[in-house]
């Protein structure tokens, strides 16, 4: 049995992100400096995304709220995993990643759905 080739899927997303998205920033923060004087490093990663609210009929108030985005962030020059311990700074928002979701089909991260908060 053949395995399908993921990679034209892939390419079709990251040139749909580009065209219909907007530039973006994931940001990572990690503990710096020494043990005595911790310093906390920002990382910014440059990134392609779409930001879409949610349908009315999956606000639930608890686990998708009002105020909730569906981001779909590219993979394309993204060098990091995405995790809900960054931020995404979109058109001068900045969004708290509350969910990641991977289109992995195959072993081949298309690009990543993100649940964001603002």
């Amino acid at each position: 049995m053949t395995r399908f080739d993921y990679s034209g899927v892939k390419a079709t997303a990251e040139r749909l992100i580009r065209r219909f998205g907007q530039d973006a920033t994931l940001v990572r923060e990690t503990q710096g400096g020494e043990p005595w004087d911790p310093v906390i490093v920002e990382t910014e990663y440059a990134c392609q995304a779409a930001v879409m609210d949610y349908s009315q009929s999956l606000i639930d108030g608890t686990r998708i709220q009002a105020d909730d985005r569906q981001i779909y962030l590219s993979t394309e020059g993204l060098t990091v995993t995405p995790t809900t311990s960054d931020s995404l700074s979109v058109g001068g928002v900045s969004f708290s990643i509350i969910n990641v979701m991977p289109l992995n089909p195959g072993g081949t991260v298309v690009f990543y759905e993100l649940q964001c908060r603002n």
